[in-house]
This record gives structure tokens, C-alpha cells and sequence, in this order.
């Protein structure tokens, strides 16, 4: 009981030590992975979506990372979340179609990874489903990431 004790207590710990360079919503995502999601686009049909990882990636002071094309450098030790999803068409004229299409897998990914912040791969997402990520998902997170550690990527 004591090694739960301190396990608990070093993680309670470590969750209240994040700096404060991302914001708290940058810390944070409702979803995970293998969930299916569906969203309204702009011309009103549905797209179905699928979180495939979300990664937390610890940066130290001075550290360098690219967001929505920009530029940012941590001033102190922080994290945040790397939501990476597969985006679909927007072809269902409902949200009912689109959780039949989730729930038959059967949709058309239009982008097969998106690197975005949490608050980004969340807005206007609704859960209608869930599946295993397989491995041929993975093929453009696994190159991202690479180049992500690398510092020759970023997210949106």
C-alpha cells in the first residue's frame, strides 16, 4: 500500500509542477484514442474523424516549437498534448449518417494525420463511436513524429 501511496503522491506531484507556458487547455483533450468522431463543416455536411494517438511531449526552457507555422520558444519547463487525428470528407448529409458511416467504418479520410493542439482536434467534435487504431493508421503519425523529435515539424 505505501509504493501506491507514493506512486499517487509523486503523480499528483509531477500533474501540479507543469509550467505554465501552454495553457491549461493545451494540458487537457475529452477524447482518446480510437474514438470516432463526426464534426459540421462549413458547406453543413459531416465529416467523420478518428483520434489515432495523443501524446504528451515534455519541452525544457529554451526549447523550440512550431505552432500554426509560428515560431514559439518555452521560457520554462512545461508540456502539452499532441493530438493526432485522421480527417474525413465532409460527405454525410447528418449527424445520424455520419454515426451509421462511424459505426460500419465506412467513411473517406480525406487527410490521413493532422498534429493538432488539443483545443483545435476537439472544437465541434461529437463522439459517435470507437475503433482500434491499426498499424497502416499509424504510417503518417510514426513520419511526423520522427520529424516532430527532430524539430523539423510542428502542429497546428
Amino acid at each position: 500500500m505505501s509504493r501506491l501511496a507514493a506512486f499517487l503522491l509523486f503523480f499528483v506531484h509531477m500533474a501540479t509542477y507543469a509550467g505554465s507556458f501552454f495553457p491549461p487547455e493545451y494540458k487537457q483533450f475529452a477524447f482518446k484514442e480510437g474514438d470516432v468522431l463526426a464534426s459540421n463543416r462549413s458547406d453543413g455536411k459531416f465529416a467523420v474523424n478518428k483520434i489515432l494517438k495523443v501524446d504528451r511531449f515534455d519541452f525544457k526552457k529554451g526549447t523550440a516549437i512550431s505552432i500554426q507555422g509560428k515560431p514559439f520558444v518555452a521560457t520554462e519547463d512545461d508540456y502539452l498534448l499532441v493530438v493526432s487525428c485522421a480527417l474525413g470528407e465532409a460527405e454525410f448529409k447528418s449527424l445520424d449518417e455520419a454515426r451509421q458511416a462511424a459505426k460500419a467504418g465506412r467513411w473517406t479520410i480525406k487527410l490521413g494525420h493532422v498534429p493538432n493542439r488539443p483545443p483545435g482536434a476537439a472544437a465541434g467534435q461529437i463522439l459517435v463511436g470507437s475503433a482500434p487504431v491499426s498499424e497502416a493508421e499509424l504510417t503518417g503519425y510514426r513520419q511526423w513524429k520522427a520529424a516532430f523529435e527532430r524539430g523539423e515539424a510542428g502542429i497546428f
